[in-house]
C-alpha cells in the first residue's frame, strides 16, 4: 500500500487495500476501518479500470469485509458478478473463489435448503469442468451439510465430511479444516446434539483467527469470514445448552464459557454487525433459561424470532422456534410450547 500511494497503481493496488481491509476487520477488530479499505479497493478498481483484478478484490471485500456493518444478504449479488467477471478477465481460480463465498453466505442466511441445493449442485458441475478442487471442496462441504439438514444421504455425507478432513490434515489445509468444523457444528446444534457440539468445540479450538488468514483452530482461521461469526454464536449456544443440563464445577465452567463468547458477540454488535442481533437474543433467551428467569426467556424468544424474521434469516427463527418450544413443553407450559 505504501509502495501504491508513493509511485502510483498497479495492478495489485486494489487488492492490497482490500486485504488491508479484511486484516482490520477481522483479526484487529477495526471494522469500519476495514470497510474504508475495502471502499478503497473497489474506488482503484473503479478509477484504474483494472479488469484482472476484479474477481480477488469482489472475494475479498465481499466474503472477508462487509458483512462486519451490513447485512451478509447484500453480498449474495457482488459475489455473483465477480465469478462471472473472473471467468471472462481468465482468471478463473479467483472468480471461483467467489463461489465459495456466495456458498457459504446462501447458506447462513437462510435460503430455503432446496434452492440452495440446487444451486450448489450446478456449482459442482462447473468448478469440476473447470478442475477447481480445493473450491469444490469447499462448496463440496456446504453442500453435505445442505443435504444432511435435509436428510438426504446422511451416511455419505458424514463419510465426505471425515474423508476432507483427513484431506485437510495431511495436506495441512487449515483453512479447509476450520469450515468443515464450522459446517460440523452447525449439524450438531441444529439437530441439538449438544454433547457432540461441545465435543467438537473443546477439540476444534479456536476458531475465530484463522479462516481470515489460512493458517489450525477454527475460529483462529476463520476471523474475518462470516463463518466465524457463525461458529461464535454456536459455540455461545453449546455452552449454554450444556449448562442447562449439568451441575456444579462443569456448569460453572459452561456458564463461563458462554459469558465469554456472548460478550465478544455484542462487542460486535456494538460496532454496527446487524448480523448478530438475533443471535444475542436467541444467547439471552438460553441465558434467561439457564437463570430461570421464565419471563425474560419469553421475551428475549419473541424477540429473536421476531428479529430472525426481519432480518431474513430463516433457519435461525427455525431455531429459535424449536428452542423455546423445548423448553417451555419441559415446564409444562403447552401453549408456548406449541409456539
Amino acid at each position: 500500500i505504501t509502495i501504491s500511494l508513493k509511485h502510483g497503481l498497479n495492478c495489485s493496488s486494489s487488492n492490497d487495500f482490500a486485504v488491508l481491509g479484511m486484516l482490520l476487520c477481522g483479526p484487529f477488530g477495526k471494522p469500519h476501518e476495514g470497510i474504508e479499505m475495502a471502499k478503497a479497493a473497489e474506488l482503484i478498481l473503479e478509477k484504474a479500470g483494472i479488469r484482472s483484478s476484479v474477481a480477488h478484490t469482489v472475494f475479498t471485500t465481499q466474503h472477508y469485509c462487509y458483512h462486519w456493518v451490513s447485512p451478509v444478504q447484500d453480498s449474495i449479488g457482488p459475489l455473483l458478478k465477480g465469478y462471472q467477471i473472473g471467468l471472462e478477465a481468465g482468471d478463473t481460480d479467483r472468480g471461483c473463489w467467489c463461489l465459495i463465498g456466495r456458498s457459504f453466505h446462501l447458506y447462513f442466511i437462510g435460503r430455503p435448503l432446496d434452492s440452495v441445493q440446487n444451486e450448489l449442485e450446478a456449482y459442482i458441475n462447473v468448478l469440476t469442468q473447470l478442475k477447481q478442487d480445493m473450491t469444490m471442496a469447499l462448496v463440496m462441504t456446504v453442500l453435505t451439510t445442505v443435504k444432511k439438514l435435509r436428510g438426504i444421504d446422511a451416511e455419505a455425507g458424514d463419510k465426505i465430511l471425515e474423508s476432507t478432513l483427513a484431506s485437510a490434515a495431511s495436506t495441512e489445509n487449515q483453512n479447509l479444516s476450520a469450515e468443515v468444523n464450522v459446517m460440523k457444528l452447525e449439524v450438531f446444534v441444529l439437530f441439538q446434539q449438544w454433547g457432540e457440539a461441545l465435543d467438537l468445540v473443546q477439540k476444534a479450538g479456536n476458531v475465530r483467527i484463522i479462516l481470515a488468514l489460512f493458517a489450525g483452530k477454527v475460529r483462529l482461521f476463520i476471523s474475518s469470514t462470516f463463518a466465524s461469526v457463525r461458529f461464535t454464536f454456536l459455540e455461545a449456544l453449546t455452552y449454554l445448552k450444556v449448562a442447562q443440563s449439568t451441575s456444579g464445577w462443569e456448569k460453572r465452567q459452561m456458564k463461563k464459557s458462554a459469558h465469554k463468547t456472548i460478550k465478544i458477540i455484542r462487542g460486535w454488535a456494538m460496532k454496527g454487525n446487524v448480523n448478530v442481533v438475533h443471535y444475542i437474543h436467541i444467547l439471552e433467551a438460553e441465558l434467561a433459561v439457564l437463570n430461570g428467569k421464565i419471563e425474560m426467556a419469553k421475551e428475549k424468544f419473541n424477540a429473536a424470532i421476531a428479529t430472525s424474521s426481519r432480518n431474513g434469516f430463516l433457519h435461525d427463527r427455525a431455531l429459535a422456534h424449536e428452542l423455546a418450544s423445548a423448553y417451555f413443553q419441559a415446564q409444562g407450559d403447552d401453549n408456548w410450547g406449541d409456539y
